[in-house]
């Protein structure tokens, strides 16, 4: 078996020494989900974390969201809570206006009918005036010689 001056994974070997302490992209393999293959294309085992921190930060914001989501909830389910009984009390006070509505139009109804009538009393009252004054006035000589012949105080 002959030494090459790659490693078996196709990189070139390094004369850098790494403790196990040390985190290195391999050691974070190790300790995090499924093991990798070691013999792995250096590469390939960067793009293989690479995608999984990019999953874990997605399932992170994702958890994030559903937490926001969830307090939103509750947040609208408590404005509910609280504007539930005011609409309810609303309705009611809407109803009772309604009510009160109907009897003022019906109060309205009736004195609209009696102004009518009222009018067209006074109106009828208006000419009878007229008809007298005129009736006076044409009949107001007659009287003054009626009361000139006769004196008043032999009545």
């Amino acid at each position: 078996m002959s030494h090459s001056p790659f490693a078996s994974n196709g990189n070139p070997p390094s004369n850098k020494q790494v403790s196990s302490n040390e985190p290195t992209i391999r050691n974070q393999v190790r300790r995090r989900g499924r093991a990798l293959d070691p013999n792995m294309n250096f590469r390939k085992l960067k793009r293989v974390m690479a995608s999984r921190q990019y999953f874990q930060k997605y399932r992170l914001k994702q958890l994030e969201y559903d937490l926001q989501l969830e307090k939103d909830v509750q947040a609208l389910q408590a404005e509910v809570a609280i504007t539930s009984p005011r609409i309810k009390y609303v309705d009611n006070q809407n109803f009772l206006l309604r009510i009160q509505n109907g009897s003022m139009n019906e109060s309205l109804s009736v004195f609209s009918s009696d102004l009518i009538f009222k009018e067209a009393q006074y109106e009828e009252l208006k000419k009878e005036r007229d008809m007298l004054k005129r009736f006076y006035e044409m009949n107001q000589p007659q009287v003054l010689d009626f009361l000139k012949i006769k004196p008043f105080e032999n009545y």
